[in-house]
């Protein structure tokens, strides 16, 4: 008697049903999809947001804050001597003491807690005229950090002036990732004696009239990944990964029968 064969149809030789069972595994393990993070989504359209928050902040300075200190005219020679921080002054800038002064050469001993900086930089400049030529002032805060932590992983960020809104520290630090959790953004504020903890929607247009949209020194801001996202992207790779491995698997089963009997 004599046995039948099913015919195997011949692509560039192999068999056609292999190159169909190659081509779906190479289907099955590229399809992945990134949704990236969707700031402002309840915005639909062009529109007007009223009761922006005031910009004009002004933090007081403080004791024990550290200031940065940069004094330029036109005696040169003399700015490097100013420029040198001497008695409660560091490499890094001028500690203001317990009693809230800095000293500061030739002026001594400045009384400068509760001060803005715009005020300091007024105050020395014109204490300044009797030693130095159309002196110039800039002030800024040497201690005051922004701390990220999170899906961007951890991130301390430098604070110099009043204020930083809580989009450019998510920009700054990368923190808008694909699985990044924005519409449960944690910011954790100190105060004297307690930590108090904040949930923004950056997903929001009300963010924008929100007390907490300038952060403050110190704050800490945590990013939460998207956990359901994340679950949902691991399965999908497994689940690629053993289709992968069972349609290699037929394939060679299929080639070795294939060369047996051809």
């Amino acid at each position: 008697m004599t046995k039948k064969f099913t015919p195997v149809f011949l692509i560039n030789g192999f068999p056609s049903f292999i190159l169909l069972i190659l081509s779906s595994t190479i289907f099955f393990t590229s399809c992945k999809t990134f949704q990236p993070a969707y700031y402002f989504k309840g915005i639909k359209k062009d529109t007007l947001i009223n009761g922006f928050i005031n910009s004009d902040l002004e933090l007081r300075i403080q004791k024990n804050d550290v200031l940065s200190i940069s004094i330029s005219s036109l005696s040169n020679t003399e700015d490097a001597l100013f420029n040198t921080s001497s008695g409660t002054g560091s490499k890094t800038g001028f500690e203001v003491t317990p009693e809230g002064n800095i000293y500061l050469h030739k002026l001594g001993r400045i009384s400068v807690a509760g001060l803005t900086r715009k005020e300091l930089k007024a105050k020395l400049e014109r204490d300044l005229l009797p030693y130095l030529k159309d002196p110039i002032v800039t002030v800024n805060f040497v201690n005051h950090r922004i701390t990220v932590l999170g899906e961007s992983g951890s991130q301390v960020m430098d604070m110099p002036e009043e204020k930083i809104s809580l989009l450019e520290v998510m920009a700054k630090s990368g923190a808008g990732t694909p699985n990044a959790q924005l519409n449960k953004v944690m910011v954790i504020r100190e105060s004297a004696n307690s930590k108090q903890v904040k949930h923004l929607n950056l997903e929001d247009p009300s963010i924008f009239t929100s007390p907490w949209y300038y952060l403050q020194p110190n704050d800490i801001v945590v990013v939460k990944p998207n956990e359901e996202r994340i679950i949902t992207e691991q399965k999908r790779s497994s689940n690629q990964l053993l289709y992968a491995t069972v349609l290699s698997g037929i394939s060679f089963v299929f080639l070795i029968v294939d060369r047996i009997f051809r």
